[in-house]
């Protein structure tokens, strides 16, 4: 008999709730520590299963995984923090970079949403949106050196997290506390396309009572690297500055300042899935500069996304009494750069030469600075009463200027004018954001069952004005605006310990998202009468129901997943550089397993998710189309996979020695679907699956280790993600990212 991908999705939930359940159930706790263990080995033995146990998410009332300072030890020196993420079930991860990045090119997908949907923070700081064109990454933030760890939720996050764009979960990275002695750390590192990096730290100790800090600085370069001689060079300076003040009564203050300044002249582009299957090895950029203006509009040093960002913000908490905390952050956030491409003086916007052998640099300019506070209060009463309530507000202005400089000196090499030629776009955003809400934690039965739950609010206002939006299509003067809210937002969690070590959890949210710069700019009009004014937020209902089960030497989870959402996206209009508002949904249900374990020598782990997606859509014709847009209802969901999996092995042969193997595989996604609507818009695209493997290992001494880290060790080609413009709706041809090839770094740390 012929099974469905949805009947087998129906039995293993099947065979789990009959079958696994009741074995779990009766495993016997973990053994307490024999009385030949020294106080040394019971407290490594303690510290082995609660990272089993963060694996899984122990003792959580929702889908939760806590990436710890152990699973960082498996990355080498300066990896994206967003890289780290490939260990948690749901998450799938694409780049050009190896080791993940901070730019354009890199991709991260949450249980069928794209990055712009799930909500990130920094030590509980909200980071902004991530939309391309100006929007902020959130790993530009922090040096990757200075990472304590990682909280991922993959349904709502903690009741109150606050973000504009989490309809589907939230990730929150945490960075290092200053040491309490003084001390000194440096890095080095180097590897594959030019791959550098120098990192030092150093940390005061205490400096006056309860006063620590540390001061750190790196730089980092690389050049693209599926390339086999690109042009440029891209580098990565970054400062951390962290003060940390303990006060007599219990009072806590924290100060952290990181500045990033990102140059980029080796730049990563898109291609078709036809370029890609012809050469994996060029993306259509070139690489030695000519004096030809057709070949040398196309140069990467051209290229690129540089930008600098500054994030800067005060974190306290102060005990109110024995039942009492308040908490509060406030945060300042700018950012500027540069979206770098170019352009022929025939490109038709009003200004130009209208010379086909005159090459401009077209220069997307952002600009933006967000301002905003935190406040929580909770207190504690009895095992019924432990509540908070809490407030989030933030202010931000952003713009985009895309302003044409003529490229002179064609004959030896590019250079730009100072003063640009012509302006096309000019938009400015302003956009506020406030959130309320309320939580409670019950536990009943000796705390063998715990419930949270509680309520979210939020109201969003934006501000879109564009003296030019679009000078050659003649769309000056363009406004919008909106002025929405969530209503109330129920969250509700629960956890219960079937046994000692064994427990099942189950939760439901509803979320909801701020409105995107994109979906203002695509409903914007000479008026505001005539504009498209978005009428309600995005939303998500997320359901999740799970089983952990922690022993002596392992914990392992299974959790399904069932997520409904309706959004207003801004798609592409084809051939034009501008965008229209289409309304979506999306179903997406699944089952994600986790194993941590260790066996004699050998530490084990393992990631895997199941999943199912398709769009929905409403008031569609007889072929499934929707009035605007290209999506058919019921059609899978672009550039997301139905199946992917992590596995890691780690050997400590000794104690000084690790050596660890790892395999990731990223099954097919959908990667363009025609419109038979529009002549000559080809046919569907599926890319294929792919696997990759890798190795690492790392020898330590006295005052530091040294290693060594390779990324697809067979050399694979393939493709790693999706242009962001085809996550809504695809222009005429599919475009995606080339993924890396396989990568070399040796590194060495030290400690003093």
């Amino acid at each position: 008999m012929r099974t469905t991908p949805c009947l087998k999705f129906k039995l293993l939930a099947f065979l789990i709730s009959t079958q696994v359940l009741p074995a779990l159930a009766q495993v016997a706790p973990a053994p307490e520590p024999t009385p030949t263990q020294t106080p040394a080995e019971a407290a490594k033995a303690l510290e082995q299963v609660t990272i089993f146990g963060n694996a899984v998410g122990i003792r959580q009332t929702r889908a939760n995984v806590k990436i710890t300072a152990a699973d960082l030890e498996y990355y080498p020196p300066g990896v994206s923090a967003d890289k780290v993420l490939e260990r948690v079930t749901g998450i799938q991860l694409g780049s050009s970079n190896a080791f993940g990045g901070d730019g354009f090119e890199s991709t991260i997908n949450m249980r069928g949403f794209a990055k712009d949907s799930i909500g990130f923070s920094i030590d509980g700081v909200p980071n902004g949106r991530t939309t391309l064109g100006g929007g902020s990454v959130p790993t530009r933030y922090f040096d990757s050196s200075n990472l304590a760890g990682v909280d991922v939720s993959q349904s709502a996050g903690v009741i109150g997290s606050p973000s504009h764009q989490s309809l589907v979960g939230h990730v929150n990275y945490l960075t290092q506390d200053p040491e309490k002695r003084f001390g000194a750390r440096a890095e080095a590192a180097g590897g594959s396309s030019r791959y550098g990096r120098l990192y030092g730290r150093v940390d005061s100790g205490e400096i006056a009572p309860g006063l620590s800090g540390y001061l750190s600085v790196s730089k980092q370069q690389w050049r693209v690297s599926y390339v086999d001689d690109p042009a440029g060079e891209n580098s990565r300076d970054h400062v951390d500055v962290k003060l940390m003040s303990k006060f007599d009564n219990g009072a806590v203050l924290k100060l952290r300042s990181g500045w990033n300044d990102r140059k980029e002249e080796s730049g990563t582009n898109i291609v078709t899935l036809t370029q890609f299957n012809k050469n994996p090895k060029a993306d259509g950029y070139t690489d030695t500069w000519t004096g030809t203006p057709g070949t040398d509009r196309n140069y990467r040093g051209l290229k690129g996304n540089p930008r600098q960002d500054h994030l800067t913000y005060l974190d306290g908490s102060m005990p109110l009494g024995s039942n009492l905390k308040l908490t509060g952050k406030v945060y300042y956030h700018t950012q500027e750069g540069i979206g770098k491409e170019t352009g022929l003086g025939s490109g038709g916007f009003p200004g130009l030469d209208g010379q086909a052998s005159s090459i401009y640099f077209r220069a997307n300019e952002y600009g933006m600075i967000r301002r905003g506070a935190l406040a929580d209060l909770a207190g504690k009463h009895s095992d019924l009463i432990d509540w908070r309530v809490g407030a989030w507000y933030e202010t931000y202005d952003r713009s985009q200027v895309r302003n044409w400089y003529p490229v002179l000196s064609e004959a030896v090499g590019p250079a730009y004018s100072g003063t640009p030629a012509t302006t096309s776009e000019n938009k400015h955003w302003k956009n506020t954001i406030g959130m309320l809400y309320a939580a409670n934690r019950s536990s009943f039965m000796d705390g063998r069952l715990k419930f949270d739950y509680g309520v979210t609010y939020m109201a969003n206002k934006v501000d879109y004005r564009a003296p030019i939006q679009d000078s050659r299509t003649n769309k000056f003067n363009f406004v919008n605006e909106a002025d929405v809210n969530s209503g109330f937002l129920p969250k509700v969690g629960a956890v219960y310990s079937l046994a000692e070590n064994t427990e099942l959890f189950g939760g439901y949210a509803k979320n909801a998202a701020s409105v995107t710069d994109a979906t203002l700019e695509g409903g914007a009009a000479a008026t505001l009468a005539a504009a498209s004014k978005v009428r309600d937020m995005d939303t998500a209902n997320a359901f999740d129901v799970g089983l952990r089960h922690k022993g002596d030497n392992y914990a392992v989870g299974a959790q399904a997943f069932l997520i409904d959402s309706k959004e207003t996206v801004a798609a592409d209009i084809v051939g034009t550089l501008q965008s229209q508002n289409v309304s979506q949904g999306r179903r997406i249900h699944g089952l994600e397993m986790t194993y941590s374990g260790r066996i004699g020598d050998w530490k084990l782990f393992g990631a895997y998710t199941i999943q199912k997606h398709k769009y929905v859509l409403s008031n569609t014709d007889a072929a499934g189309y929707p009035e605007k847009g290209f999506i058919r209802n019921g059609a899978d969901l672009v550039g997301i996979a139905s199946q992917n999996l992590f596995l890691e092995a780690t050997w400590r042969p000794t104690e000084n020695l690790k050596l660890a193997m790892n395999g990731r595989y990223i099954g097919s996604r959908a990667g363009y679907y025609a419109n038979p609507r529009i002549a000559g818009s080809g046919t569907d695209e599926r890319l294929p699956a792919y696997a990759l493997f890798g190795l690492n290992g790392s020898y330590s001494f006295k005052n530091g280790s040294i290693g060594v880290n390779v990324e697809n060790i067979g050399d694979k080609k393939y493709i790693s993600g999706i242009a962001p413009e085809l996550m809504t709706s695809p222009s005429t041809v599919g475009r995606y990212f080339i993924g890396a090839p396989r990568t070399i770094v040796l590194w060495a740390k030290v400690e003093m």
